[in-house]
């Protein structure tokens, strides 16, 4: 039976991975999700059914448009294999717990916020609003209701946090320091992580940014650093290995 289940999350995982690819490049555009057909870029060449299938249509076109023969960007490709294999691990790490699932929606959400804040510099709403209901009903299952609102109240405080550094460091440097989706995601740090382990993973998150901030700084002139890739990136790290993060939790 676990092999169904194996099979079955890593098939549902590279699914999801491509339905993602369409919320990512049309929402921040405001394009409608079900017309037009998906298409070539290049070519506007309608795809078949057999030209959609999740990894493997890739593999058997060869990466190449079945139509014009132009190279389809492989970005696709890499996402659907990240997160079948993300989702089929997840599976095999926890089993069904509520860890399990709020996987699930955290995999999901690194993979939208790291496409449409690279490309679009935005994260978008609806999926961080699915996700926090979500989170809260499955603490309510899983554990109780009053749990479930103190998660709440654990992910107001870190969204107060957020908005109380987003303001002084317009008040600093004169423009804003942090976008609107940043301060949203941060919400989800305290009703997931807690409060101690929510603080551990935005100080992490500063670190991780920091390589591609310098390099920024100096090689490109775009200024603005997309941050919100290394703020699910540190959120996803802290949860995922949540028990080795205790002893920095008990320094303090």
């Amino acid at each position: 039976m676990q092999a169904v289940y194996v099979t079955f999350f890593f098939i549902l995982g590279s699914v999801l991975a491509s339905f993602y690819g369409v919320l990512a490049t049309r929402l921040p555009e405001n394009k409608s999700i079900i017309t037009p057909r998906s298409h070539c870029d290049s070519c506007n060449h309608t795809l078949s059914w057999w030209e959609l299938i999740p990894i493997l249509s890739y593999i058997i076109l060869r990466g190449k448009c079945h139509k014009c023969h132009k190279h389809i960007p492989i970005t696709s490709f890499i996402v659907e294999i990240f997160m079948a294999l993300s989702f089929m691990f997840s599976y095999l790490y926890f089993g069904f717990s509520y860890n399990f699932f709020v996987s699930l929606l955290l995999i999901s959400l690194f993979v939208l916020i790291f496409w449409t804040d690279i490309t679009h510099m935005i994260i978008l709403d609806s999926p961080l609003l699915i996700t926090m209901i979500t989170v809260f009903f499955l603490k309510w299952h899983y554990f109780s209701l009053k749990d479930a609102g103190l998660s709440l109240l654990n992910g107001l405080f870190l969204f107060l946090l957020m908005l109380f550094i987003g303001f002084l460091g317009k008040w600093m440097f004169k423009r804003d320091a942090l976008g609107g989706g940043d301060i949203k995601l941060a919400f989800l740090f305290g009703q997931i992580l807690g409060i101690p382990h929510a603080l551990i993973a935005l100080v992490l998150s500063t670190f991780l940014a920091l390589p591609y901030a310098t390099f920024s700084l100096f090689h490109s002139e775009q200024r603005e650093v997309p941050y919100g890739p290394f703020l699910i990136g540190a959120l996803c790290i802290v949860f995922f290995f949540y028990d080795k993060f205790n002893y920095i939790v008990q320094l303090f």
